[in-house]
């Protein structure tokens, strides 16, 4: 009886042995350590993954916003260029943005130049070209007017270029003139004169348009003048 006890006892103890090594062996460690199998940490991605619903792919949210330390970024203004220059050489006689003023020294002395009028106490200035100087000068044929006080005044046309005087458009004065225009190298005039019978209020002579032209400093005439 004895020996048969031991018998059961010794298998009931390899029994208790076993279950408890089964209780004890695992394939994971409770003590630190990542489980075997599992994936390595990968590195932050650039947008956030929420799950939704069954059957329903993933949707991607775009990360927070983070403010940038500092406060906004603030730019400086571009330093403006400086201007190039475009300012043109103003020839002598010009003024107020002209490339001949009629207040200039140079009307007064070519003024001066002609003598005293056939009639009158003097020459009087009436008007004078408008060229910029802005546009350039060099090459422009410039005009001034000028007339004899009285009821029928006569009319001289003086002419410019380059700060020169370069002389009359005609060798005595004529009334009723009318410069019609110009060009940067032309100027038209316009010529009416009184027949025999033709009171001095309405000539009825003409019209006759001259164009005086400008070739270096020589102005050449092209048209009709008013008989002498």
């Amino acid at each position: 009886m004895n020996v048969e006890l031991s018998v059961v006892l010794s298998i009931a103890a390899s029994v208790v042995i076993g279950v408890a090594a089964c209780g004890t062996d695992s394939g994971t460690s409770t003590e630190g350590g990542t489980s075997a199998g599992s994936a390595a940490t990968s590195s932050a991605s650039p947008t956030a993954t929420r799950t939704t619903s069954a059957g329903t792919p993933p949707v991607e949210t775009a990360p927070e916003a983070t403010a940038k330390p500092g406060g906004p970024e603030v730019t400086s203004p571009a330093t403006p260029k400086p201007a190039s220059s475009t300012a043109r050489p103003a020839p002598e006689g010009s003024g107020h943005g002209l490339c001949f003023d009629v207040n200039s020294a140079l009307a007064a002395s070519s003024v001066a130049s002609l003598g005293a009028p056939p009639a009158g106490d003097g020459w009087e200035i009436q008007a004078g070209s408008d060229d910029p100087i802005e546009a350039g000068c060099s090459g422009v044929l410039s005009w001034m007017t000028v007339e004899w006080p009285g009821i029928h005044p006569g009319t001289h046309i003086l002419f410019f270029t380059g700060g020169k005087y370069l002389g009359t458009a005609s060798a005595q004065p004529y009334a009723y003139t009318t410069v019609l225009g110009k060009t940067r190298d032309t100027v038209s005039v316009q010529y009416r004169w009184p027949r025999e019978e033709d009171p001095l209020c309405c000539p009825q002579g003409g019209p006759s348009v001259v164009t005086f032209t400008l070739t270096g400093t020589t102005v050449t005439a092209n048209g009709q003048f008013p008989p002498n």
